[in-house]
């Protein structure tokens, strides 16, 4: 098995990644990061290799109804999806890994440790942090994250950790910027009166990266920004 993950999406030289990497992903509020993030566990589910999808904001069903569109309903019956909502909406969860509540950053940890006890060289996807910091302080989702992305690494699992951007404050970001090993960024751009999406690799801890952004399709692949 490669120690570099290349998405079957993006083109030959674009995103390359340190397989145990942890990810930041920071964009504007908007369905994209999921998107992304979704195309990239379907991907990697393909590649059969195991994935979980930790979720604050799309129900377990919308998650699967989402993959099944990318990557078919096998893929999708695939994901071990750690659920956050159910919780939020007074519901009993259904899915073996789930949270009681929010508030409890202890609890989600041994949760999400739970979920991928058996997924060395798999995937863990978190969406999102902005979520979880509405009900913690910013300062202890930094530490939780902290805990969490060291023992995801010592796991042998590559993590990806969504946040809004235009939401916290630069102080907040650039310290979780530094906590991870590497930023993936997204923006919207207005052209011709058309709302069109990029993407790039901004940052890996001690590897030099190809930073140009690509412009993201969501039904298309990824292809170089002119």
């Amino acid at each position: 098995m490669s120690d570099l993950i290349t998405l079957g999406f993006t083109p030959k030289e674009g995103f390359q990644i340190p397989r145990g990497s942890q990810l930041l992903l920071i964009g504007p509020p908007s369905v994209v990061k999921t998107h992304f993030v979704l195309r990239y566990l379907a991907d990697r589910l393909q590649a059969k290799e195991p994935a979980a999808y930790s979720t604050t904001l799309w129900s377990p069903k919308q998650i699967r109804q989402l993959l099944g569109q990318i990557g078919g309903k096998q893929v999708a019956s695939q994901l071990r999806i750690a659920d956050g909502v159910s919780c939020v909406t007074a519901q009993q969860s259904t899915e073996p890994y789930s949270f009681k509540n929010l508030y409890d950053l202890n609890t989600i940890n041994l949760v999400l440790l739970q979920a991928i006890a058996d997924l060395e060289n798999g995937h863990l996807c978190l969406d999102n942090l902005t979520t979880l910091m509405t009900y913690s302080a910013p300062l202890s989702v930094i530490k939780f994250i902290q805990v969490l992305c060291a023992r995801v690494k010592n796991s042998g699992v590559t993590g990806i950790y969504l946040v809004e951007e235009g939401v916290h404050t630069k102080a907040i970001v650039a310290t979780l910027r530094f906590t991870v090993d590497g930023v993936i960024e997204i923006q919207d751009e207005e052209t011709k009166g058309s709302l069109v999406h990029k993407i790039r690799l901004a940052h890996l801890r001690g590897i030099q990266v190809d930073s140009r952004w690509l412009s993201y399709n969501e039904k298309e692949p990824l292809t170089w920004s002119k």
